[in-house]
């Protein structure tokens, strides 16, 4: 009889150093690289057990987006890690352990407050109408965050070019919703001017500035369906929101 294949774990001790060694590097680049390379297969893997075994309350997202946000929520957490710490057994802890707990903790919480506004607010639905007429219901954006807002797209738009050009498990419609997404990033700045009877004005003074037109612009641009967009867009929410939290940590 042949050996048995010996089983290789998602976390095993390659991704505990890993991820004691991004928490200990202070440089960017290394952080990105152990990241693509080590942590975020199996930090996803991890994202995505916990989701499944421990069912939640989801609110208005899509499980994909709730996925996400526990991915994002772990790698803005993972860094407080202590490889030092002593549990009450007398034993270190693991990064494992650590992270998981991160991540439960999370979807238990997301579960419960979904659930309270589900009970505390009315179908928007019913009244979005009324809403959008309201000034009191229209935001507007902080002027002085422009040009942060500017660098971070152009970081993004790089990291989405980045990986098409070197991916080469992208399916399709991949392919096809990053090459949308760019071309809505590169020209942010025009496409939220607004019709009034004014003339146009900038997305920034208005209540217009939401995902409804963005998806719009990605069905017009890619001709999939709702769903399919989504679902290819869960291959680049991850490189925002990790971007995000790098960029605004580094200033």
């Amino acid at each position: 009889m042949g050996r048995r294949r010996k089983r290789r774990y998602y976390f095993s001790e390659v991704e505990e150093n890993a991820l004691i060694e991004y928490i200990e590097t202070d440089s960017r680049e290394k952080r990105n690289e152990i990241y693509r390379d080590h942590l975020h297969k199996p930090l996803s893997k991890m994202v995505e057990i916990i989701l499944r075994r421990y069912p939640i309350h989801m609110g208005n997202f899509a499980i994909e987006d709730v996925e996400m946000f526990g991915l994002s929520h772990l790698v803005e957490h993972m860094v407080k890690y202590n490889k030092n710490k002593i549990t009450k057994s007398g034993a270190k802890t693991k990064a494992f352990s650590y992270c998981q707990t991160i991540v439960r903790n999370y979807f238990r919480d997301h579960g419960k407050t979904t659930y309270k506004e589900k009970k505390r607010i009315l179908p928007i639905e019913d009244y979005s109408s009324e809403v959008e007429n309201k000034i009191e219901y229209i935001y507007e954006m902080n002027h002085e965050s422009d040009d942060d807002i500017e660098n971070l797209i152009n970081i993004v738009v790089d990291k989405i070019e980045e990986r098409l050009e070197k991916d080469k498990s992208l399916k399709k419609n991949e392919i096809i919703v990053g090459q949308a997404i760019i071309r809505v990033l590169k020209s942010w700045d025009e496409l939220f001017l607004e019709e009034t009877p004014k003339g146009k004005v900038h997305g920034k003074t208005t209540n217009n500035f939401h995902k409804q037109k963005i998806l719009l612009f990605l069905k017009e641009q890619t001709r999939l369906t709702t769903k399919e967009i989504r679902m290819s867009m869960k291959a680049y929410k991850e490189i925002y929101y990790f971007e995000k939290k790098s960029y605004f940590n580094d200033i």
